[in-house]
């Protein structure tokens, strides 16, 4: 027990540098600080992102904290994975296309049993994605410039979850999170002039978020006899927020395209400031037949209309996120299969996402949907299983010169249910 305690802690020590690389590329990752992730598990993408009542089937549901309630006492689960998309950014005028991919460790989880009633589990995903680079040109009294705007990094979240079961068919849990990561954003008014009459003006700002939230959820099942039930959700996230410091310079450089700093026009280290977080509050309902099938469906609201970040309040509205998902598992997720198929688990959701972006002067609410598929294959003889998701989607619009992106991302994990305190028979 030890040594696999001591190795998680290992594991995600090592992981928080990790989830740096490769980030998710969008250019709608410019706003606020970036791309918020609903859900990174890839059980729960293959849904639709459905999360708030999944049963537990030897997984680890972190989106609702008191999801980890099902862990049984003699199992130890591990979880990691990985995810990568396609993606094409399209626009209308003027007309361009291109086509990126990206990729990135999407979770590290564990979970156990403390007591009968207290389950717990620690992890670390990303929370949020930075990536893009725009570039937008403009001519005036004939003098052509080029407007840059660029980005990288994220927030990353360190989760320790407690869920507890004071009464059969309820629980309640509690999600204490560390945010911690660096966001790097770049501006920039480039000339198009080779006499050096003109002076490019570079903006380089480096954000540093350290700090905790929390989020708390319930669970309640309600059994209509021995084979079906109906289970309520509720979740709700505390509207934090982040302490964060900001390093910033402003120089101007010539239009000769020389990178030498010809002026300092400002600059500015560890520069306390807020970032702040909506409260989100999510219900689910989900409706389980004999564990073999399940359907669900998951409603979350935040309103970041009155977020700043670093006492700016940029441009953005509430955001909402609907998903509907089923799983089925032809033997059920705690039954013996006699057939391989039987105890495979067939997965497919939906989601709509009105994100928290409203651009083109506040007119345009940019809108995510998608579709998703997924298979959870299990090994022989064991809990331990792999995961496997696709979703296909749409974000953003042609109209009012914003940018559509079509995506295709592809997940897959590793769960390692792994038992406890059980003794070999033989040497």
């Amino acid at each position: 027990m030890y040594r696999l305690f001591l190795s998680a802690i290992i594991i995600l020590s090592v992981s928080s540098a990790i989830f740096a690389q490769g980030r998710v590329g969008s250019p709608y990752t410019r706003y606020g600080i970036g791309d918020i992730n609903n859900s990174t598990l890839v059980r729960n993408n293959s849904m639709g992102g459905l999360s708030y009542t999944l049963p537990y089937n030897n997984n680890i549901n972190f989106i609702n904290p008191a999801g980890t309630n099902g862990i049984d006492s003699l199992t130890f689960l591990f979880d990691f994975g990985l995810n990568g998309g396609i993606r094409n950014y399209s626009t209308e005028s003027p007309a361009y296309s291109q086509t990126k991919t990206d990729y990135q460790l999407s979770h590290i989880l564990f979970g156990f049993q403390v007591k009968k009633w207290w389950k717990t589990g620690i992890g670390v995903m990303p929370y949020s994605n930075v990536g893009y680079s725009i570039k937008a040109n403009d001519t005036l009294l004939n003098v052509s410039k080029d407007y840059l705007y660029a980005g990288t990094g994220g927030v990353n979240r360190v989760m320790w979850n407690n869920s507890f079961s004071p009464v059969k068919n309820f629980s309640v849990g509690i999600n204490a999170s560390f945010l911690f990561g660096k966001i790097y954003q770049s501006n920039a008014i480039d000339f198009d002039d080779d006499s050096g009459a003109y002076l490019n003006v570079i903006e380089q700002n480096i954000i540093r978020v350290n700090d905790f939230t929390f989020d708390a959820g319930l669970n309640y099942t309600i059994n209509i006899n021995n084979k079906n039930a109906i289970s309520i959700a509720g979740v709700y996230g505390y509207n934090s927020e982040l302490n964060s410091l900001r390093n910033t310079v402003i120089y101007n450089t010539l239009s000769t395209g020389s990178s030498a700093v010809v002026d300092t026009i400002y600059q500015s280290e560890k520069e306390e400031g807020i970032i702040s977080l909506p409260q989100k509050i999510g219900v689910g309902l989900g409706y389980n037949h004999e564990n073999k099938f399940f359907m669900g469906v998951d409603y979350t609201i935040q309103d970041w209309s009155n977020s700043q970040f670093f006492g700016v309040t940029d441009t953005l509205s509430n955001g909402s996120y609907f998903s509907l998902g089923t799983e089925f598992t032809p033997a059920g997720i705690n039954g013996n299969a006699y057939k391989y198929w039987q105890g495979v688990s067939y997965r497919a959701g939906v989601h709509f996402n009105e994100t928290y972006f409203k651009l083109a002067s506040g007119e345009t609410p940019v809108s995510d949907f998608g579709i998703s598929f997924g298979l959870g294959l299990p090994m022989k003889r064991s809990k331990t299983s792999f995961n496997i998701s696709l979703e296909l989607g749409q974000r953003g619009t042609l109209e009012n010169n914003l940018i559509k992106e079509n995506y295709a991302i592809f997940g897959v994990s590793f769960n390692l249910a792994e038992m406890w305190f059980v003794k070999s028979k033989f040497d």
